[in-house]
């Protein structure tokens, strides 16, 4: 099975730039309502994941040591990430992207340049093992 059919296109994805400000970051996070998004570059590049956590560790840590005016003038890229949502490339197996998802809410996915072209949420992932699983059953 191809991994695209659950694909969410980047342009459906919210996302964070890497020189996006951390105060700008965390408006967008905040106003979608999700616990956790991509950041990537400019140029498309996945960098990894961005968390509630990693925004709150931070102004826990650094908002001290720098002050908070000082805080919210750093750039996404200076924002320590605790864990990354591994990518999977968009050729990747269905038990890779399965590997993945058993351990994350969602999987970015990449092209053969690791350029971020979406997601796979495990909610899909798991609404269309629903859906087989209930016709075999009748």
């Amino acid at each position: 099975m191809n991994i695209m059919f659950f694909l969410t296109h980047k342009s459906e994805v919210t996302y964070l730039y890497e020189d996006m400000g951390i105060k700008e970051g965390l408006d967008k996070l905040q106003a979608s309502g999700y616990h956790a998004i991509p950041l990537i570059s400019r140029d498309g590049e996945y960098i990894g994941t961005v968390t509630e956590g990693d925004f709150l560790w931070m102004i826990c840590s650094c908002g001290e040591l720098i002050g908070k005016k000082k805080t919210m003038s750093l750039q996404m890229r200076d924002l320590p990430r605790r864990c990354d949502n591994k990518a999977v490339d968009a050729n990747a197996t269905i038990f890779d992207l399965l590997s993945r998802a058993a351990n994350q809410n969602f999987v970015p996915v990449t092209d053969d340049r690791n350029m971020f072209i979406g997601i796979v949420t495990r909610k899909k992932i798991f609404d269309y093992c629903y859906k087989h699983l209930k016709e075999t059953q009748t």
